[in-house]
């Protein structure tokens, strides 16, 4: 099986970033928080929908704030 990215951080099968094995989406990848992976247990992904929640709770917020100020 081919895969169509490959990271250049990678160096064999080591993260030059993190000096340790290569993991795709866990913590201090810099796809972490960023993509969401197949695999459920990736920490990435929890990471995105913690972003993306915080980000509907601030629109909201900001719909609230205008409603209040009659836009």
């Amino acid at each position: 099986m081919s895969a169509g990215w490959s990271c250049s951080h990678q160096i064999g099968n080591i993260c030059d970033l993190i000096n340790r094995p290569c993991e795709p989406g866990m913590k201090g990848c810099t796809l972490y928080g960023k993509a969401v992976f197949a695999d459920p247990k990736t920490p990435s992904n929890e990471a995105v929908r913690r972003r993306e929640e915080m980000q509907r709770k601030k629109e909201m917020e900001e719909l609230m704030k205008n409603a209040a100020k009659g836009f």
